[in-house]
């Protein structure tokens, strides 16, 4: 807005394999999604790349320097940045110069700007903590102020995210999954043997819809099927986990008997 001022941020993003995997911006606006400046520094790389200039990592340039460049590169970095790094700055040194330090234990350092092994994972940066975070907050709200319609806005990205093959369907799903479970309404339902609200039930019951399309996808690996069964299996051995119709157990049918006797019943 014109009567606003200008304001500058800081944007830092992390590719690998042509994926972002961490942002970090100094506006300090907190979402499950990227704030506009991540997205505006995005999309001005895509359309720009030749402006944006490519450095090697920095473990080769420093590998290219000599002793002398070494430590006024070092001084320089202080002097710029010193009151953010120079106390981690000094505990470094002091472990350096120390031979029993456990920084001298391992070989070479690590350098952020290498990228990860062609092996290691990769997947699309999500903010996981603000995930559960503000689906905690969603169901603290017990369903009023639009919660119930976040919810549902959260489980569409979900949906959007298994239609484009996007591996943070799943990882976001298990996010929103354990804060249901940690719901503390849960227990006092189990407690007083009151069946959960039909609001809530609906939001289960999507809940349950959405891992059945994670765990038939037929693009997953066995691996991948595998870990979600352990973790649904997890899930449903704990007390408070609500059963499928509602109920808390005492009320169920005895299937069993209900099954038909005999040799020539059907298995």
């Amino acid at each position: 807005m014109q009567s606003e001022p200008e304001t500058v941020c800081n944007v830092a993003i992390s590719f690998d394999r042509c994926k972002i995997t961490s942002v970090t911006c100094s506006c300090g606006n907190k979402d499950i999604f990227y704030c506009a400046h991540v997205v505006a520094l995005s999309l001005y790389r895509i359309r720009k790349p030749d402006w944006v200039k490519l450095h090697l990592p920095i473990s080769e340039t420093l590998f290219q320097m000599n002793r002398d460049q070494l430590q006024k590169f070092v001084q320089y970095l202080i002097t710029v940045h010193h009151t953010e790094v120079l106390p981690t700055a000094q505990k470094l040194a002091d472990e350096i110069l120390s031979q029993n330090s456990e920084i001298n234990q391992v070989h070479g350092a690590p350098d952020p700007t290498a990228g990860a092994s062609i092996d290691d994972e990769n997947c699309w940066h999500l903010d996981e903590e603000q995930v559960q975070e503000q689906v905690k907050l969603f169901l603290s709200q017990g369903g009023y102020h639009g919660s119930g319609k976040q919810l549902n806005l959260l489980f569409a990205k979900v949906r959007e995210m298994l239609k484009m093959r996007d591996s943070n369907g799943a990882r976001m799903l298990t996010l929103i999954t354990e804060q249901f479970m940690a719901d503390p309404r849960l227990l006092l339902w189990r407690q007083q043997g009151t069946a959960m609200t039909d609001k809530y039930r609906q939001l289960w019951d999507e809940l349950g819809a959405l891992w059945m399309c994670i765990v038939l996808n037929p693009h997953c690996k066995l691996e991948q099927k595998a870990s979600w069964l352990k973790q649904l299996k997890k899930w449903n051995n704990v007390d408070v986990c609500p059963w499928e119709d509602g109920n808390h157990g005492n009320e169920l049918p005895n299937l069993t008997n209900a099954l038909p006797q005999g040799a020539n019943a059907n298995q």
